[in-house]
């Protein structure tokens, strides 16, 4: 009975422990996929993840090859400007730049064969691939000979180049000029492109074969997660989905960055470089029009400078919007940099369809911007360069935009202009005048003549006003003529010391000599006033030459009185105050002065300009403001004197007026230092009649 009992076993024990094992190996076998489908993911992960991080890393590397292509050319640009330099600081600071340059060049090299030693550099720890080092040591690549080359031919060139212009130019410095530019330069250039695209290569390769493996492991993954859980692993799918996306929008980043502006999204120079070629042989196989035109934003500096970078930024990316509503869909919108943009405009019908898309350009971007709870207000210039009948070229059509767009800015900004051939006569033509403007500075060609100023009351001179006069080629340059194009130059201090020189030394004989002549009135512009060494400068020479202060007057125009707050023009117009020179402010009445500077605790004396007094017999609108000017200056306890009286007539209409004194041809013309001397000489013996009509 016991033996029965023991041998006897439950109902369904059987079945519970098979069942039992069975959920023990299904268990160990989906404890086994799971370990192994996370293992696969594990690996597709991380090999994504290293992927991307490579992939940033040759991003680095393919925009430092193309930095160091387009310094290998701007080493040549700065060796030519130091070569062809014709001014001594043309050549000083293209040496700088030359020197400069190579020294980023060879730091660059350096970063590309070492890496970086910063952790948080995409270079750091990085090691080039053999192929790479091999264009760097072997044949036919040795870009490290090609840079020892370049090192050793711009460091020759430099040390055999004089350091003035006036000194011959050496044999052996010609000849390494003439290396760097026929060769030297150029092999560089294509070596670092060469292994640009080798970059470029390796990420692609790299890329696809990754791609290819992680495929492999998706598709297995997928696999399993049908047979074992599917559920389970959607979260880890959209995981390697995500990561997948990743790398194929770096991918796609990297191709856009390559021919797209940052910031704004437009194309960029380097593919506008490689698109004007394709464009005009297409417009020329196909007998089509094609416009370029040259944008530049005006005074966009001042935006930068007044309300920073962001609100810079914010008008750079709101002029690209506009002008890519303002063109059509296969037109081009290039930034070049900076503030400049470039549009293509493909097949165009014929120049006045070019014309209607700059003015709607020109006219869109002056539309008010909000930013910052500020009204922005931007403005550009166009230059517009055609292309038709198949004539010209790439270099060409672009010369000819910027000279469009040089005309422009000239005429007063917030413009277009159209290139024409006379654009490049006008062109050289300044081009030649301020080649001799630099001459006569260094010549100090520029004579003074003076012109009277004197009192309607009793005809007794007052004061003398100093003027540039130059002759040129034979031919006396009026100074309307060449005094804009020496401002543009920065030429204005340099004439501007020459003429004071000359005009102190000149009414100090007449001082000494006892020669009235009042005061000496100096014209000073905004660039002279911003040296930092003017009231300096301006003080030692009247010490030098013996000429108190009392005895000159500085004369500004009303710009000044808006510009000195931002410049520190307005520290200096108070020293010299202060030491005892007048201030005048000239053109009175053109302008934009604010009533706040016109007092007598800014200016001595207001000059009405000579459009106010020309015809005023005949002009009631002139007579009312030359009155109420002289009121006002009478009012603010301030002098006043009226240029531009010619004839007797108004000489008797400003003596009606209430004018005080009168500058002008009815007076006397300018005249050389030896002329305005007897002038001054016969007319110092006092007034002989007070009627206005009489004091010539």
């Amino acid at each position: 009975m016991e033996t029965s009992q023991r041998g006897w076993v439950e109902p369904g024990s059987e079945h519970r422990q098979l069942a039992h094992g069975l959920m023990h190996k299904t268990k160990a076998s989906y404890v086994a996929a799971l370990i192994l489908i996370g293992s696969l993911a594990t690996a597709s992960f991380f090999l994504l993840s290293s992927v991307i991080s490579a992939n940033i890393q040759k991003t680095a590397l393919i925009e430092l090859g193309a930095r160091q292509q387009l310094l290998s050319q701007r080493i040549l640009l700065t060796a030519t400007e130091a070569y062809t330099a014709d001014a001594q600081w043309l050549r000083t600071q293209a040496r700088q730049n030359l020197e400069a340059a190579l020294k980023t060049f060879l730091a660059n090299e350096k970063l590309l064969r070492e890496g970086s030693p910063d952790v948080r550099s995409p270079l750091h720890q990085m090691a080039l691939s053999e192929d790479a080092q091999k264009l760097f040591d072997e044949a036919p690549g040795q870009i490290d000979a090609s840079t020892r080359i370049l090192t050793h031919t711009v460091n020759s060139f430099l040390d055999l180049l004089p350091a003035s212009v006036s000194a011959p130019m050496p044999d052996d410095a010609a000849a390494h000029f003439s290396a760097l530019r026929l060769y030297v330069a150029e092999k560089v250039r294509r070596e670092y492109e060469t292994l640009t695209r080798l970059f470029s290569s390796e990420a692609a390769e790299k890329g696809a074969a990754v791609e290819k493996i992680h495929l492999t492991v998706f598709v297995l993954t997928l696999l399993l997660l049908l047979a074992e859980a599917v559920l389970i692993f959607r979260p880890l799918v959209r995981r390697v989905v995500s990561c997948t996306s990743e790398l194929l929008k770096a991918r796609d980043q990297m191709n856009f960055a390559a021919n797209h502006d940052a910031l704004t999204g437009l194309y960029n120079r380097a593919f506008l470089n490689d698109y004007m070629e394709t464009a005009l042989a297409t417009a020329k196989r196909k007998g089509e029009m094609m416009a370029v035109i040259h944008l530049d934003l005006d005074h966009f500096k001042t935006i930068n400078d007044t309300m920073g970078h962001a609100a810079g930024d914010a008008v750079l990316i709101e002029t690209a919007m506009r002008l890519v509503t303002n063109v059509r869909d296969s037109d081009v919108c290039v930034r070049l940099g900076g503030d400049e943009f470039t549009v293509i405009l493909n097949d165009v019908g014929s120049e006045a369809d070019a014309i209607d898309v700059v003015a709607r350009i020109v006219t869109g971007i002056k539309q008010p911007l909000e930013f910052a709870g500020t009204s922005l207000k931007p403005s550009a210039s166009a230059g517009i360069a055609l292309f038709r009948d198949g004539n010209g070229t790439v270099s060409e059509l672009i010369v000819n935009a910027d000279l469009a767009l040089y005309l422009a800015k000239a005429e007063g900004r917030g413009g277009y202009q159209l290139f024409a051939t006379t654009l490049r006569d006008k062109f050289e033509e300044k081009a030649n005048l301020e080649r001799e403007l630099r001459d006569a500075v260094a010549s100090e060609a520029f004579a003074v003549h003076f012109q009277p100023q004197v009192s309607l009351q009793g005809g007794k001179v007052i004061g003398i006003e100093a003027l540039v006069r130059w002759e040129a080629r034979g031919r006396n340059v009026a100074p309307g003529e060449f005094l804009p194009v020496a401002e543009k130059a920065g030429l204005m201090p340099a004439i501007g010391r020459i003429v004071f020189a000359k005009a102190i030394r000149t009414g100090a004989e007449w001082r000494r000599a006892g020669i009235d002549f009042g005061r000496l009135s100096l014209n000073v512009s905004a660039q002279e006033l911003r040296e930092a060494d003017f009231a300096g400068h301006l003080l030692d020479l009247l010490k030098l030459e013996g000429l108190p202060t009392r005895l000159l007057a500085l004369e500004i125009v009303e710009s000044v009185m808006l510009d000195d707050e931002n410049s520190g023009i307005g520290l200096t117009l108070k020293r010299l105050r202060k030491a005892g020179i007048r201030l005048e402010l000239d053109d009175f009445g053109t302008g934009y002065a604010s009533l706040s500077h016109i007092s007598a605790n800014e200016v001595d004396r207001l000059k009405i300009d000579r459009r106010f007094v020309r015809d005023i017999h005949k002009n009631p609108a002139n007579s009312k403001i030359v009155k109420a000017i002289i009121e006002l200056a009478r009012g603010l306890g301030i002098s006043i004197v009226a240029e531009g009286a010619e004839t007797d007539v108004e000489l008797s209409w400003l003596h009606d007026l209430g004018c005080p004194a009168v500058q002008g041809y009815g007076i006397a013309f300018p005249m050389p230092g030896s002329q305005a001397e007897a002038w001054l000489t016969t007319h110092s013996a006092g007034p002989q009649r007070t009627d206005a009509s009489h004091v010539a």
